[in-house]
């Protein structure tokens, strides 16, 4: 059984242009200790789909579709359930990590609230808790840092407390949102190497722009225009894309002499009939006006292509 089941999920915001739909037709299935990597150009969802799994945007946007988790109807939870599944069951590690912390509450504080909601510990007991995952992530004097406001810290180690929080509480589920964004590459890999060692045993998505940070993951879903277009195997899928738009995410990767792909996305491309990707696709043909479904090919993979 799935940990995590999304099927047909569309999330459309009220606009000045209009209603505009951020994702459409989502799909995706994610199991126990499934570590995944949603991938993809800023502008594609991949946010904004991380978000609406934990049921965050209520209030700024119309939700369509099923979340379910543990076989619960994420959409059909009263406030109190949804309350206390975030944290304790499904944990976020929002992007922007300077500015994720409350600037005016010590980096402690706001991770030992976090263990009290979450009905972990209290007190003096959730403290050494908070103090303990600290720790964990790397920081040789915690209690320092327990102390410390997050405008005195680095992005990397407010990267590494927010991973401390979001861990604490032992949940099943990590979503962690663009987590080496703005970061060196000495710190982007410290960073991945202590994710994955604080989500062992539990269940992760990671969504990125970085293919090697996806790469450290076991599956791989591939996002454009607010749809999936590719989904497999990380291994399959980096080293034999089916999808146009993924060989050239592949492509212009600076290991691959930074081969960018022709244009540009737009708001647009989620209004096609088509396949969105045809504007920019030198592969495209007169077939691709019809819109692709997302089918199954070798290698265990799903993919949005009629010519795959």
């Amino acid at each position: 059984m799935s940990l995590l089941s999304i099927k047909g999920l569309s999330v459309t915001f009220d606009t000045l242009q209009g209603p505009f739909k951020a994702i459409e037709g989502i799909d995706l299935e994610v199991r126990e200790r499934d570590t995944l990597a949603i991938v993809g150009e800023s502008g594609c969802g991949k946010s904004v789909l991380g978000h609406a799994t934990m049921r965050l945007l209520d209030d700024i946007a119309t939700v369509k579709g099923s979340v379910r988790y543990r076989d619960r109807e994420v959409y059909a939870m009263a406030r109190e359930e949804l309350l206390a599944m975030r944290g304790k069951a499904i944990s976020l590690v929002p992007q922007s990590p300077s500015t994720s912390f409350n600037p005016v509450i010590k980096i402690g504080k706001q991770i030992t609230e976090l263990i009290e909601k979450a009905g972990i510990a209290r007190g003096k007991d959730a403290e050494r808790r908070a103090i303990e995952y600290l720790g964990r992530v790397g920081f040789k004097d915690p209690q320092t840092i327990f102390d410390t406001y997050p405008h005195r810290m680095s992005g990397g180690m407010c990267e590494r407390a927010l991973i401390a929080m979001s861990t604490s509480t032992e949940p099943d589920l990590i979503i962690a949102d663009e987590p080496t964004k703005g970061l060196d590459a000495l710190s982007r890999k410290n960073i991945l190497d202590m994710l994955h060692k604080m989500t062992a045993g539990s269940t992760l998505i990671m969504i990125t722009h970085d293919f090697n940070a996806a790469a450290t993951c076991d599956k791989i879903a591939v996002m454009y225009s607010g749809e999936i277009v590719e989904t497999g195997p990380t291994r399959v899928v980096l080293e034999h894309p089916a999808h146009c738009y993924t060989r050239g995410l592949i492509e212009a990767q600076p290991s691959r002499g930074m081969k960018p792909i022709p244009g540009r996305h737009t708001i647009g491309s989620h209004k096609s009939d088509g396949c969105r990707f045809r504007p920019r696709c030198g592969s495209a043909t007169d077939e691709c006006g019809r819109h692709p479904p997302l089918r199954e090919i070798e290698d265990y993979r799903l993919v949005r292509c009629h010519h795959a």
